[in-house]
């Protein structure tokens, strides 16, 4: 294509050097109210704030200029349909998320994403599913995602319809983009990437490569950011597939002005000649320019910067965008936001943010040597002046970088009643708003996420660092909490669980005993009348003292009766102790090893329901483990267990590694030759459980010989009615009944018999179905 041509912007000047009487909008006609303006702009820039006239196109429906610039857009990025924006970014991530996905769709993105997808799940409806980008510890920064995370996510979560990557991240990493982009596609997952600070990536061989070229879906460009155009005009990349342009076209005109502003299209159409005709020559300059800066950098006491192949090495990054200039300062004494204002008011430099260890200069194409040599005289003059007048700070802000436990949706925790409260107040409360600083814009706790201490000391420390904090109410320290007190739950001393949006189960409660939030979810106690004590995990019932016997008998004493030669044990969760009691009845066991990763739940269980926990830390065959359950297993040697019990929570919080392949692949492994597994296999009932079930059946069944599935009534958990799986190398549960083995050992048990055991695998019809159906998902 001619990219010489700037079809939009050569018919809006030639469109003004008419000689036109306008009595269509704006109203100034051409500058003629705006005397005092047009001195200050120039009278073009007010002749070329027009309407959408036939001449011009129109943006909401192009089909002449405008339609012909997109194509040359499109054609610049290597994409099948490009969009002018006039609304910045913003607007370009929010058309990208609505487009893809429906209200209740699940989208997978990391945290560190800027607010305005965070409003566009609120506007959606979509549920977010956090993934954790990776951490520079060091710089104080979050990177790109790895292909293992997105894998080990959609893995857990295997009905996400979207993927959205922040392609580079506002520091300049990118992730292995391609490969992403091919597992994404080969799970039928949508691939949307915000590219905003990488415009320039489609015109230097050294840069990385453009998201849309590498078979992104949608990607939005700020072309304002680091493309050369005019603040506030962005672009949307389209190409065809699992996204029709239609349907793009549809959604960004549901929300973009129809008065669009053409000083901000032709400024696009400009910036296009520029990069494709001028682009890698300039860029070749500014690379080695800015190189050179790092060099300097790097030489000036107290300072770091990051240079793109030394750190792609070190921190695993697969690529880089070196005309990011990201400066660690805090060896000098100082937090990044005090060398941002000391660099604004006293040098007249302006850097584009500071974090507590860096600041952010970015490289484009307006910058020449005596720009970027001001930046590096600035910088080794403040370092003459403050370096070792300080000692160094150490800004630890890991627990800043880490993603916040979600409890609700955006939009439901948007629309909750809420109320104002002081944010020393917040800990452990669900947050109703969005709080941030400004730039980059990325939320430090989203509505629906858990403000926990760290949350609460980080933004304190921000607010007395004299950052930009955007949040709702005019004073930064009262934020939005949901109201909690206009629900159901514990009114009138009622627990009540939500099994399904229009089905509760409730238990009228005698006493509160205790609550706290510990490191990985929130643990309360509380006694009633008819089931005794009972405590919940993130409001989720785990056990009553009433019940419990139901679940523990039938998790431990199944496979024992399937072979009562089992010695070695591995219990998975299983915190409040049951399992293990049980387990240790038999006198044949020799060692039971019990991996839990939550060390409160232990021992509050034992404080609060010594019932279940009374072989905890008295029995020395029981070894205790306070880890992650997925990485022992993986770690452990082969052939190490008789027995596994996987006694986890649900599959989502901190139990959701315990449902993927390379869980059940490890346990396979580590498994003897006659060894058995136990997999909680959630209720065939309601329609969200049964997904759960089918998902970890079909995965059992592709991973061992024998897998079979037994029932159990239990009153308190969702629809009474729930499954264990039984998965062996050798043993068949039913046809391998050792009944006559099992009844020597003289145990009583209130629920499990060995009749009931046979019993327990005849399934009724629409559960073998499901089941059935489930080695086709």
């Amino acid at each position: 294509m001619n990219h010489s041509k700037t079809p939009l912007l050569s018919a809006v000047l030639e469109y003004v050097n008419e000689d036109i009487t306008c009595f269509d909008v704006p109203g100034h006609k051409r500058g003629n109210y705006l005397d005092e303006l047009r001195e200050i702009w120039g009278d073009m820039t007010l002749k070329m704030d027009i309407n959408a006239s036939k001449t011009v196109d129109n943006l909401s429906h192009p089909t002449g200029v405008i339609y012909e610039a997109e194509k040359l857009l499109a054609d610049a990025f290597d994409a099948d349909n490009a969009f002018m924006l006039v609304n910045g970014s913003t607007s370009g991530i929010q058309y990208m998320l609505m487009s893809a996905l429906k209200e209740g769709d699940k989208v997978l993105l990391p945290r560190n994403v800027h607010k305005s997808a965070i409003n566009a799940l609120i506007l959606s409806g979509t549920k977010p599913v956090f993934i954790q980008p990776e951490i520079d510890n060091e710089y104080g920064i979050v990177n790109g995602i790895t292909l293992k995370a997105v894998k080990h996510a959609v893995d857990i979560n295997n009905d996400i319809k979207a993927l959205f990557v922040i392609n580079p991240t506002y520091f300049g990493a990118v992730s292995d983009l391609k490969e992403i982009i091919a597992f994404a596609h080969s799970m039928n997952i949508k691939v949307l990437v915000d590219q905003a600070h990488g415009t320039h990536f489609s015109f230097h061989p050294a840069l990385p490569v453009n998201a849309a070229k590498l078979g992104a879906d949608l990607v939005t460009i700020s072309m304002h950011k680091t493309g050369g155009s005019l603040t506030q005009s962005s672009v949307l990349l389209h190409n065809e597939g699992l996204i029709s342009k239609n349907q793009v076209r549809s959604t960004i005109n549901l929300l973009q002005t129809t008065s669009a502003n053409y000083l901000l299209m032709c400024s696009l159409d400009f910036a296009r000649k520029k990069l494709v005709l001028e682009g890698q020559e300039r860029l070749d300059v500014l690379l080695k320019l800015t190189l050179s800066a790092k060099e300097e950098i790097n030489k000036i006491a107290g300072l770091k910067c990051i240079i793109g192949e030394d750190y792609k090495t070190s921190q695993k990054v697969f690529h880089y965008d070196d005309l990011k200039i990201v400066v660690k300062v805090n060896d000098l004494g100082l937090s990044g936001f005090n060398v941002y204002d000391i660099l604004a008011n006293e040098y007249g430099v302006q850097v584009e943010l500071a974090e507590p260890n860096v600041i952010l200069a970015i490289v484009s194409f307006g910058d020449t040597p005596a720009s970027i040599n001001k930046l590096i005289g600035s910088l080794k003059d403040i370092s003459r002046r403050y370096y070792k007048t300080f000692p160094p700070l150490n800004i630890d802000v890991s627990s800043s970088l880490k993603n916040p436990k979600i409890l609700m949706t955006p939009r439901d925790a948007y629309y909750h009643p809420k109320k104002l409260m002081h944010i020393t107040e917040t800990s452990g409360l669900i947050c109703g708003e969005s709080l941030m600083i400004y730039p980059p814009g990325i939320p430090i706790v989203i509505p629906g996420e858990m403000i926990t201490d760290d949350m609460i000391e980080h933004y304190l420390y921000l607010k007395d660092e004299g950052t930009v904090i955007l949040n709702d109410d005019d004073d930064p320290y009262m934020i939005q909490i949901l109201d909690k007190t206009q629900e159901e739950n514990m009114i009138d001393l009622w627990y009540t669980e939500n099994h399904q949006d229009d089905t509760k189960f409730s238990i009228k409660v005698n006493e509160h005993i205790h609550s706290e939030k510990s490191e990985f979810q929130q643990i309360d106690f509380f006694s009633s009348n008819t089931f005794g004590r009972f405590f919940t995990l993130d409001g989720f019932m785990m056990v009553t003292e009433k019940d419990e016997f139901i679940y523990h008998d039938m998790i431990s004493h199944v496979p024992m009766a399937v072979n009562p030669d089992i010695k070695r044990v591995l219990i998975i969760g299983g915190g409040d102790g049951g399992t293990a009691r049980e387990i240790l009845r038999y006198p044949s066991v020799e060692r039971v090893d019990m991996v839990e990763i939550d060390e409160r739940v232990v021992r509050l269980c034992q404080k609060f329901l010594p019932q279940t926990a009374c072989k905890i830390d008295r029995d020395r065959r029981l070894t205790l483990y306070f880890e992650d359950g997925l990485q022992f297993v993986q770690d452990a040697p082969n052939n190490a267990y008789d027995l596994i019990l996987v006694d986890s929570t649900d599959p989502i919080g901190p139990g959701e590694g315990l449902f993927t392949y390379a869980f059940y692949n490890n346990c396979q492994r580590i498994l003897s030759e006659d060894g058995i597994l136990i997999n909680q296999h959630e209720s065939p009932y309601y329609a969200s459980y049964a997904y759960e079930m089918k998902r970890a059946h079909s995965k059992i069944k592709d991973t061992f010989p024998i897998a079979k599935v037994y029932q159990f009534h239990m009153p308190t958990y969702p629809s009474g009615h729930w499954l264990f799986g039984f998965a062996s190398k050798k043993y068949d549960p039913v046809k391998d009944l050792k009944a006559d083995k099992w009844q020597s050992f003289g145990l009583k048990t209130d629920y499990y018999n060995t009749d009931l055991h046979i019993g327990a695998f005849m399934l009724p019809t629409y559960v073998r179905e499901e089941l059935e159906n489930a080695q086709h998902n």
